[in-house]
């Protein structure tokens, strides 16, 4: 039953439909559908009261089915497309099917009197439903004008036209007539009311509706654009993540090769000097020699050969310790640090360098009890690691000077800022700079910079560069 509603329901929908008066032609073939079914059990009842009875079919049987036929032959209508017409027959043709032709044809009930006028008023509701009153402004007014002169004059039409003789012979007339003309006046105030109450009501509920709909289009659009916003952002959230990733994947297998090619570099010359050495200790037919055999020469390059494997050894050992530091950085202890006590300390420890390398430092902060939340150890080993590398970088400057300036920026962030008028950093580099283990300068392990970040990071704070080639690096701090 639920299929066929549906499918009664969207007779006559196209994609147009849809977007125009898909409710609309809805309605109007439910309505179709739902009198079609009434009818029908009437009807049914009807014809089988009248044989139970042995009773003749009457005009009043035969309107319930010109009914029930311009039921199906509207929706017939909606279902080839004609939507439009199905919807005027609708509105127009069912009062003139059940009302007026039994009336001209001069079939009138005595109690039609009563109940005809009500039929009207109800069917009046059938253009409320169906008609725009803003879009449709002509055939809104005309349906209910038609409707409304219809509920004033059809007792008039009905006596004027109906034929009392249909009713019981030899009956001049009705005797409901003479009982309501005794108050036809109030009879008719009556009835004139009813129809503008209800039709005043609907109307409006019906502008309440398409203000309201007006409204939710009005939300619906805003939710629209930010539901389009929302998937927009989501997408170049996406899109940076798998960014994100690809990144991450090359680091790794630049770490891993950069870790590969080192353990080799390492490892070839210790098992060559291995293998060399274990032979200065044979003699030619591959015997270990007496340590009286051997000469004093032999041994000293025996001796000599340890040292660099231990030498070599030694080293990547190192390099596997400097590996593992980048994953092993401990928990920051948080702390109020007073930056002029941060200052004084580095100050102090690199004063003997200073001098020693003919490097101007300045230092500045704004406000001098300028603080930051922090752990002392590490946020120093960065500044160590900045120093360092800033050294490094104007060893060729002829007036080399360092500064180290702390104030709060625009977004009230605490800014430690780190400058050297050294030889600068092309952009190439400074696209890779923060990468584990990417170093231009010999034997540097490359892990300065990328630790510095981390701790930085772990303080839920960043770290920043700017340089120009030829004029100077700037290292930002911002807590």
């Amino acid at each position: 039953m639920q299929n066929i509603w549906k499918y009664i329901s969207n007779l006559g929908i196209d994609e147009a439909g849809k977007k125009l008066s898909h409710r609309t032609i809805v309605f109007a073939n439910q309505l179709n559908f739902v009198m079609l079914i009434s009818m029908f059990f009437l009807l049914v009842t009807t014809i089988v009261t009248q044989g139970i009875n042995h009773m003749v079919l009457s005009i009043g049987t035969l309107r319930v089915a010109w009914t029930l036929l311009l039921s199906f032959l509207n929706l017939l209508i909606a279902r080839y497309g004609y939507t439009n017409l199905s919807r005027l027959s609708l509105i127009f043709l069912p009062s003139v099917v059940f009302l007026l032709v039994p009336i001209l044809i001069g079939y009138v009930q005595e109690e039609d009197f009563t109940y005809y006028p009500y039929v009207v008023i109800g069917t009046s509701i059938i253009p409320q439903m169906l008609v725009h009153p803003h879009k449709e402004k002509f055939l809104y007014w005309f349906s209910l004008s038609y409707l409304f002169l219809l509920t004033i004059f059809i007792d008039r039409i009905m006596v004027l036209l109906g034929k009392p003789g249909m009713v019981e012979s030899g009956m001049n007339s009705y005797p409901v007539v003479d009982r309501i003309n005794t108050f036809y006046p109030f009879y008719k105030i009556a009835q004139i009311g009813l129809f503008l109450f209800i039709n005043a009501d609907i109307y409006y509920l019906r502008l309440l509706n398409f203000r309201f709909e007006a409204e939710l289009n009005g939300k619906n659009s805003e939710l629209d654009l930010q539901n389009k916003e929302l998937k927009e952002q989501k997408d170049e959230i996406e899109r940076q993540k798998d960014e994100l990733i690809s990144k991450e994947i090359t680091t790794w297998q630049k770490l891993v090769s950069i870790i590969s090619h080192e353990i080799v570099n390492s490892a070839i010359p210790i098992t060559n000097l291995a293998g060399m050495t274990a032979q200065m200790l044979e003699d030619e037919s591959g015997e270990v020699q007496k340590p009286e055999k051997i000469g004093e020469e032999v041994t000293e390059d025996i001796h000599h050969s340890l040292k660099i494997i231990e030498s070599r050894t030694l080293g990547l050992i190192n390099f596997v310790k400097a590996t593992k530091s980048l994953t092993d950085i401990p928990k920051p202890n948080l702390r109020k640090i007073f930056l002029l006590d941060l200052f004084e300390r580095i100050t102090i420890l690199y004063k003997a360098k200073f001098k020693e390398t003919s490097v101007k430092f300045e230092k500045e902060i704004i406000p001098p009890d300028l603080f930051i939340e922090g752990d002392l150890e590490l946020i120093e080993q960065v500044i160590i690691n900045l120093f360092q590398n800033a050294l490094e970088a104007m060893q060729e400057t002829s007036d080399p000077i360092l500064s180290m300036i702390a104030r709060k920026n625009e977004s009230d962030n605490v800014q430690i800022s780190i400058s050297d008028n050294g030889k600068g950093i092309s952009d190439e580099v400074l696209e890779r700079i923060f990468l584990p283990f990417y170093s231009t300068k010999i034997n540097n392990s490359g892990i300065g910079l990328s630790l510095s970040q981390q701790i930085m990071m772990l303080h839920h704070a960043r770290l920043e560069v700017k340089s120009t080639l030829n004029k100077g690096t700037t290292f930002i701090m911002i807590f």
